[in-house]
């Protein structure tokens, strides 16, 4: 029984893989297409949330493909940080513009998350009393 869920649930993974490799293809084509200033992976990446939040959640197959690709994660900040150097002397021209929307960015998050936190604290206070 072992080995055949091992070969279940390798299917499943490539499926996933499969999946998230078209939903990235398609990002690419579209923001190549319509010439967005959005990356494709972006987009891609929002269209696999959509399907998760339509489908309530992800299936086993995706939840075992990310759990196994989980630790490889930040390798993909690898070429954003080559892309920042490259382009070292724009960012240096426009850094006080980048330092106001970093802190503005940040503080706006903290607050938010603050609100919705303290928000979500008393519905459970209150579910809680009832």
């Amino acid at each position: 029984m072992t080995s055949q869920y091992a070969e279940w649930k390798e299917i499943f993974m490539i499926r996933s893989a499969a999946i998230v490799l078209l939903l990235l293809l398609a990002g690419d084509a579209i923001a190549e297409g319509y010439d967005l200033p959005v990356p494709g992976a972006a987009l891609g990446l929002a269209a696999l949330t959509a399907a998760f939040a339509i489908r309530g959640g992800p299936d086993r197959g995706s939840g075992e493909l990310f759990d196994f690709a989980a630790p490889y994660f930040p390798l993909f900040f690898v070429p954003a940080a080559v892309g920042v150097m490259a382009n070292s002397g724009m960012l240096a021209s426009a850094w006080t513009y980048i330092l106001v929307a970093v802190v503005a960015g940040t503080s706006a998050t903290l607050l938010i998350t603050g609100i919705v936190f303290q928000f979500l604290m008393r519905r459970i206070a209150q579910a809680a009393e009832a």
